[in-house]
């Protein structure tokens, strides 16, 4: 049974974030699998796009490592197709492996159960048909447990497609239901849309969701509650919240890792997403700014002053969280944790920060004395400017925001420079060192005499 079941996606990280930096056990020897099934020309009411989702998602997993069953996607398979090629998938997997299992094409939820259904629906007339003539989804997941393996599993398979009951009655409901996960089995599934609801089939190449997933796994290094988060607000915005993206898990003992195993805190944030003006602001994903939170990027401890060309530290700006909810005091949009922790006292002497990127940002620090200092870069991109010089000694948390909601979190730099630096900088003078492309990417520790802690830390987003 799952441990937790039903949870929206934006209502995951609030647990998932505890969690973010466990890998599997035994993932140095663990395979990152897949079977992607795409069924589009069935006989009763065919589809446009499944066929296309599964290809390009075949691809898109192929490009971040994991092996496919089949070589490639299989499509257009009928029910013994599916049986086979399920049973022998599950077969090849072991404890430890990440299995993905994607399937786009009708999907039904019949007395209380998911069943996915094959090309060959030609006897399936009838509601009472579909236990008969489809495969039930919950059986893979029995399998899975069985395994020890970890699983992802996707259905792009909510698609309306109404059966009569032969009695008059009505038991099959709209979309997907959520499903009871086996004692034992770790797993993941990805919903195209909520209960009661179906998922588009898109106007373009693929369907809404896919198209959504497909962009999400540009960065497949981030959490896959991070991943989700993005495909549901870009889905439910596409669609005024007609379609919602909907996850549930279940855990074993053991959590999955990241789609792609990497450096992760370059490329795992908590994704921000367009959500609409219009939407309430109860179904926006964020869970407020968390002084308290672990920095997602690390600890900044000054052992000396700033070296002439600054620390520069790069991370990626924005997040969901809608920084006015400071009672006004700030503005733009920022992450839920701080992206870094500065520790800074007299000593070190007067110092500024200020950030790059191509993108108007924010700044915004949270002080020792549990008062905010924020500011907002120009509208033409220029970066914002905070300085430190008679502020209260002690540990500044740092957030680099987006001054308004983006889709996608822009690559940013975070530059820390003492003071005089910084107005010279600032008055024309020393720009050129400042700014230079071989300046830009320094992190910390080796080059400059400081020390960055736990830069892909458990609070990585």
């Amino acid at each position: 049974m799952s441990l937790l079941r039903g949870l929206r996606a934006e209502a995951l990280s609030v647990i998932l974030s505890v969690l973010a930096g466990l890998a599997l056990a035994g993932a140095a020897s663990a395979e990152r699998v897949a079977l992607v099934i795409g069924n589009s020309s069935y006989a009763a009411n065919p589809l446009i796009n499944p066929v296309n989702d599964a290809e390009d998602m075949a691809a898109r997993l192929q490009e971040i490592g994991f092996r496919l069953y089949g070589d490639g996607p299989l499509l257009e398979q009928d029910l013994r197709s599916m049986q086979i090629a399920i049973r022998d998938f599950t077969r090849t997997l072991n404890p430890g492996d990440l299995a993905v299992f994607y399937f786009a094409g009708h999907g039904v939820e019949y007395k209380g159960t998911n069943y996915l259904i094959p090309v060959d629906d030609e006897e399936i007339e009838f509601a009472d048909d579909v236990p008969d003539w489809s495969y039930p989804a919950p059986r893979f997941l029995e399998r899975l447990a069985a395994t020890g393996a970890t699983g992802v599993i996707i259905l792009d398979a909510c698609r309306n497609n109404p059966l009569p009951e032969r009695g008059g009655g009505r038991e099959m409901g709209t979309g997907l239901s959520p499903m009871e996960t086996p004692a034992g089995a770790s797993a993941f599934i990805m919903y195209a849309a909520a209960p009661g609801q179906t998922s588009s089939d898109g106007e373009g190449r693929n369907g809404l969701f896919t198209s959504a997933l497909l962009r999400a796994l540009e960065r497949p290094e981030r959490r896959i509650d991070d991943i989700m988060y993005e495909v549901s607000f870009q889905v439910r915005t596409a669609t005024g919240g007609r379609q919602v993206p909907w996850l549930e898990f279940a855990f074993a003992g053991e959590i999955p890792p990241h789609f792609q195993p990497g450096n992760s805190h370059d490329n795992s944030n908590e994704a921000p997403v367009r959500a609409g003006a219009s939407l309430p602001t109860g179904t926006k994903p964020g869970r407020g700014i968390l002084t308290g939170g672990v920095p997602a990027y690390g600890v900044v401890e000054l052992d000396g002053p700033p070296p002439p060309q600054g620390l520069h530290l790069n991370l990626l700006a924005g997040g969901y969280e809608d920084s006015a909810q400071l009672d006004g005091q700030c503005s733009g949009f920022v992450a839920s944790n701080p992206d870094y922790q500065l520790n800074w006292t007299p000593e070190i002497g007067p110092i500024s920060l200020r950030t790059a990127s191509d993108g108007p940002t924010t700044l915004m620090l949270y002080g020792p004395d549990q008062t905010w200092i924020c500011t907002a870069g120009a509208a033409d991109g220029g970066g914002p400017v905070l300085d430190l010089d008679q502020q209260t000694p002690g540990s500044y948390r740092i957030w680099v925001g987006t001054r308004g909601e983006t889709e996608i979190a822009p690559p940013a730099t975070l530059i820390i420079e003492t003071l005089s630096v910084a107005a010279a900088v600032a008055g024309g003078a020393g720009a050129e060192v400042n700014n230079a492309p071989e300046n830009r990417g320094l992190r910390s520790g080796e080059a400059l005499g400081w020390n960055v802690i736990s830069e892909a830390g458990p609070g990585a987003r």
